[in-house]
């Protein structure tokens, strides 16, 4: 069970703390995620850079949120870029934030 990608220690808390609702949380985090996740991509393809930087910052948070904090960091830094209007870098983290993000997802199924 690869939970390296999660905080363990607050994704427990979190589970004790909203019992019935953990699952809830769970199931609307991944469907939010895949969708915001095809949107930052179209952004980035379309090179437009206040979109990126809008999703990316709501991704940041939701993962923030669900104690993925690597995955959040990584969104952390496309939004730094974007909002700094340079796309050098922006492909490569969002391809690392696409592998992260599929091992907190992986991560998280396995708790439910």
């Amino acid at each position: 069970m690869p939970l390296s990608h999660l905080n363990t220690g607050q994704i427990n808390e979190l589970k004790e703390l909203m019992e019935d609702a953990f699952e809830d949380l769970i199931n609307t985090y991944l469907t939010d995620s895949d969708q915001k996740n095809q949107l930052l991509e179209e952004a980035i393809v379309g090179e437009d850079l206040p979109k990126i930087a809008e999703i990316s910052h709501s991704l940041k948070g939701s993962s923030a949120n669900i104690c993925a904090l690597p995955l959040s960091l990584v969104f952390k830094e496309i939004e730094d870029q974007a909002r700094a209007e340079t796309l050098a870098n922006i492909a490569d983290l969002f391809s690392q934030s696409q592998q992260e993000y599929q091992q907190v997802k992986t991560a998280l199924k396995s708790l439910l």
